[in-house]
């Protein structure tokens, strides 16, 4: 059988005064008094009683609303609602006001009803519809063109910070010379630690020639570069050269290796001192008293 929209509608309003009554009752009841609601419902002119309750509490903004709502007074509900929201952000009874309203206003605005309600109990219509031997009509294969590693690629690169690359993939872009922006370049400098990756010293000399840069030795790769790497790096970069973290990453790279003593071998450290001095003797002015050093440890 098929109801009428309007007996429908009105059993909406008489659901929605029952609702109210029922929860305020019980409320009350819990407290074991009947107390103001009494005074309330039997008041020949309940808007003279509302004087009795003391503003700001609850009671205050439940009455006065359901007053104003009872009356059809739309513009005091609403701004006894606002009032009351910003008094007591989680009330629940500010809740049945509202949701008693939502059903009142159904006759004059059934979407809006509908709206609220959906809102309020958080409803979603996105099921799939099963129906009995009807195959799926879904995908089964993924289009070659949308996963291949270049698409993968272009959307991290959309991200400066280079969060969802590996440290491999990372290098790999420096093989391919792949095109990046600054801070991209930057925050793969800070992450990569091996030295040994064609086309690194070409990457570090390009961001030590922008505004960004703090100098050689910002990153931790810089005193990973190996003796060629440095020399090369001069050549691209020939200011580089005076600088004092520069010429202490290329003097430690001098050192001797893992299995001579330069320290009690006199070949090994004359040797050592030889490969310093070599070095150390073209350096600018600045670089005297390291000059000075080298030369007074020959001597002796």
């Amino acid at each position: 059988m098929i109801l009428e929209p309007r007996p429908a509608m009105k059993l909406c309003n008489v659901l929605a005064s029952i609702l109210t009554v029922c929860l305020v009752v019980t409320r009350m009841a819990a407290d074991n008094e009947i107390g103001f609601i009494e005074t309330f419902a039997l008041a020949p002119d309940r808007e003279a009683v509302l004087g009795q309750l003391i503003p700001g509490t609850e009671d205050y903004y439940f009455f006065h609303a359901l007053h104003y709502q009872n009356t059809a007074q739309k513009p005091k509900l609403a701004a006894i609602l606002e009032q009351w929201a910003k008094r007591y952000p989680d009330s629940d009874r500010r809740r049945i006001i509202e949701n008693r309203e939502a059903m009142l206003g159904y006759d004059a605005d059934p979407q809006a009803t509908l709206k609220f309600l959906r809102e309020r109990l958080a409803v979603t219509f996105d099921h799939t519809q099963e129906v009995r031997d009807r195959k799926p009509d879904l995908p089964s294969l993924l289009d070659p063109a949308r996963i291949q590693q270049t698409v993968f690629l272009q959307a991290v690169l959309s991200d400066d910070g280079l969060g969802g690359l590996s440290v491999e993939v990372l290098e790999r872009l420096i093989r391919d010379k792949t095109p990046l922006r600054p801070p991209q370049r930057r925050a793969l400098l800070s992450r990569i630690s091996r030295p040994d990756v064609p086309g690194l010293v070409e990457m570090v000399a390009e961001d030590l020639q922008t505004k960004e840069s703090r100098g050689f030795g910002e990153f931790p790769i810089h005193g990973a570069l190996l003796v060629d790497q440095l020399d090369r790096l001069r050549e691209l970069v020939p200011a580089v050269a005076g600088q004092k973290a520069y010429v202490d990453t290329r003097i430690r790279k001098l050192a001797a290796g893992a299995d001579a003593d330069a320290e009690y071998d006199p070949v090994e450290r004359e040797a050592w001192l030889t490969r310093l001095w070599d070095y150390a003797k073209s350096l600018p002015p600045a670089f005297n008293s390291l000059k000075a050093h080298i030369l007074h440890a020959r001597l002796q």
